[in-house]
């Protein structure tokens, strides 16, 4: 399962999860929640979830789309999707997520996040 705008992007890495910035705050299906904790598990995704579970390696989940980019020697990563896949992990206690990297430029970043974006960009 990819993104469309990472179909072809096969740069996928593990991050703490306390290096991942989410400045946006999620709204959550528990339910949803708990079933991508049931495939970390090892069970078979529901057959509601649009998982090829031929697709990923027993316990694993798809990769959280994470923009990145890097100044001043600091790389800084943003997740603005995922959010699920994240609190599962959480909620599970694996400090490590499958992320796949996305680079983008401070201009990216401020289309997300406005004059916030300020933040991260104007130290």
């Amino acid at each position: 399962m990819s993104s469309i705008h990472t179909a072809s992007n096969n740069n996928i890495v593990y991050l703490d999860m306390s290096e991942i910035i989410r400045p946006i705050p999620p709204v959550l299906d528990y339910e949803k929640v708990n079933s991508m904790k049931d495939t970390m598990d090892g069970n078979v995704p529901p057959a509601t979830c649009n998982i090829n579970p031929g697709d990923l390696t027993k316990g694993e989940l798809p990769p959280v789309d994470v923009l990145t980019f890097k100044k001043s020697g600091r790389t800084y990563y943003f997740a603005f999707g995922g959010c699920h896949r994240l609190r599962a992990h959480d909620e599970s206690g694996k400090q490590k997520v499958r992320c796949k990297l996305v680079n983008c430029s401070p201009n990216t970043l401020r289309l997300y996040l406005g004059a916030s974006a300020n933040k991260y960009l104007d130290n």
